[in-house]
């Protein structure tokens, strides 16, 4: 499907948490994506750092349709500003660009051409590339991550049933590394926040994850597009990175008792879980 077809097609959420620093590189990089954005809506957590003040001129600086939206009080989880988002769109589909990421061009109507060609599609993702807090590429690719554990099946261009997708890129741990690379369709995101209701805003580090699996569980196909079009920023300040890992590493058996219920506790995952939570207790020394 030709690009020009998809003018105005997607909504822009961007979640912000004292991430100052990053937002003029944030906003430029949605810029960049051309005519296929719509709308952006800034959502700022009640930060304590100067974003509000960073962001205004920016915002009002911008070409396109802008919202911005602050809590007066912290909400306690960026999954509840997902649900903000999600119910403030207009669009088909809705991209939730963390603030403190950055994208390359192209990616938007890349992912928006998989969804458009495929009604039954819940998103589609994007690999991505790693930046420091300098925006320096620091790897080019997760393809290495999502193939440590013996499975390459990121390493090109896939179209996954649902299933599939939950057994193999959410099992034993979530292979979408960061929430920017992905473009949703609109109503898939808001049915699987409306199917997990309140419990979403319990989540702190793997929400996504949780979202991911819902989403795929009630829609028949999820995209993935190889080319490292999302840049995700590695850095100590970041929401999982400022979580306690014993509090992280809950959510991990969390998300793993979830999946046991859906693949129906086959053998050979059963396995690769449980190497996967040994391999987490001893790098975050847990015993």
């Amino acid at each position: 499907m030709a690009a020009s077809s998809l003018m105005g097609s997607v909504s822009v959420v961007v979640p912000n948490y004292n991430y100052a620093r990053y937002l003029p590189e944030r906003f430029a990089s949605i810029v960049a994506q051309g005519r296929i954005v719509r709308h952006l809506t800034f959502l700022d957590d009640a930060s304590s750092d100067n974003s509000m003040e960073v962001a205004e001129p920016l915002l009002a600086g911008l070409s396109i349709s802008v919202t911005a939206q602050r809590n007066a009080v912290n909400s306690g989880s960026v999954f509840r500003q997902w649900a903000r988002g999600a119910e403030a769109a207009g669009t088909p589909f809705l991209w939730i660009a963390e603030a403190d990421d950055s994208a390359r061009p192209g990616m938007l109507d890349a992912l928006a051409q998989r969804l458009a060609s495929d009604p039954s599609a819940a998103f589609a993702f994007s690999d991505s590339a790693a930046i420091d807090v300098d925006g320096v590429v620091t790897a080019e690719s997760s393809k290495p991550y999502a193939a440590m554990m013996g499975d390459d099946l990121l390493k090109g261009d896939a179209t996954l049933t649902g299933q599939e997708f939950i057994g193999r890129c959410l099992c034993p741990r979530n292979l979408v590394v960061s929430a920017s690379a992905v473009l949703w369709r609109t109503e898939a995101l808001r049915a699987a926040l409306e199917s997990l209701g309140d419990s979403i805003g319990r989540w702190r580090c793997a929400g996504d994850w949780r979202i991911y699996t819902e989403a795929a569980r009630m829609h028949a196909s999820i995209h993935y597009e190889a080319r490292p079009f999302n840049l995700h920023r590695r850095h100590a300040s970041s929401v999982t990175g400022s979580i306690p890992v014993v509090r992280h590493f809950a959510e991990v058996v969390a998300m793993h008792s979830t999946l046991r219920r859906l693949l129906d506790r086959k053998a050979e995952q059963d396995e690769k879980m449980r190497h996967y939570l040994r391999d987490l207790r001893h790098a975050w020394n847990l015993g």
